[in-house]
């Protein structure tokens, strides 16, 4: 059972980070917390955990918890390390965005034991994502000796099936990451979405959502409405019901579960 290696980061100096900008953010900022989950995603979507973070950043596990919790704020220094550790810009740190925290992901699975399985003869129905003749993406289930065993996470949830991500979820997911989906109709900003939309694949990700309405993008344009783009042209905006069939991406491994 492979994984992918958690290792700090040695090259931090090489990372340009201006004095100036992080002031100037940090001033836009006075008074807001940053929203726990987005530093906690930043980390998870980096692959530290905290303990390799705070080898990393020199800053403590207790104190990098807190800044999760929302229970401390953070300063120009903090904002310099963590910038350099998540390779990211000072306004992608200090962002006001919300994340799908339901998510598991490559470091949640197997607390009970890396790679547990729930039975070794449960599975799960692998498909595959093709495009076909007319060029549209249709989902293709794979031979039953090519399913993945059902990890434990997924106790009871006869539902789940996977997806090899392979180059169709980038820039959010590894071509190498296995993909966990549900039919779900409860969904949070930047949750990834597999609609079925009369055979066709449809792979976005939410942007926003209330009880009657959905906007989503697509994986490619959720950086850049991030960043402030326009978003005329990049949002899809439709009802809750517009579609029969939504599937959410519950969670992903970039290892083998055996």
């Amino acid at each position: 059972m492979a994984r992918q290696s958690l290792s700090p980061m040695k090259d931090f100096d090489n990372l340009n980070i201006n004095p100036a900008e992080v002031a100037a953010e940090v001033a836009s900022k006075k008074g807001k917390n940053v929203p726990m989950s987005h530093l906690k995603y930043l980390r998870k979507k980096c692959g530290y955990t905290l303990e390799t973070l705070s080898e990393v950043t020199s800053i403590s596990i207790s104190y990098l918890s807190r800044l999760e919790s929302g229970s401390r704020r953070l300063n120009t220094d903090l904002i310099k390390r963590l910038s350099r550790a998540f390779r990211c810009s000072i306004s992608e740190l200090l962002q006001e965005t919300s994340h799908d925290d339901n998510l598991i992901t490559s470091l949640n699975f197997g607390k009970k034991g890396r790679g547990h399985i729930a039975n070794k003869d449960a599975m799960i129905p692998l498909y595959k994502i093709i495009q076909n003749m007319e060029g549209h993406l249709i989902l293709v289930i794979c031979s039953s000796n090519e399913w993945k065993q059902r990890p434990f996470e997924f106790l009871g949830r006869d539902k789940v099936f996977a997806v090899e991500a392979e180059e169709f979820f980038k820039p959010h997911f590894s071509s190498s990451s296995t993909l966990y989906l549900e039919q779900s109709d409860t969904f949070s900003p930047e949750s990834t979405i597999v609609i079925l939309d009369h055979g066709d694949v449809l792979i976005k990700r939410v942007w926003s959502v209330t009880p009657k309405i959905m906007q989503f993008c697509s994986l490619q344009d959720l950086e850049k409405l991030k960043k402030g783009a326009n978003p005329e042209g990049l949002l899809t905006e439709v009802s809750r019901d517009a579609f029969d069939t939504i599937y959410k991406v519950v969670g992903y491994s970039d290892f083998r579960l055996e």
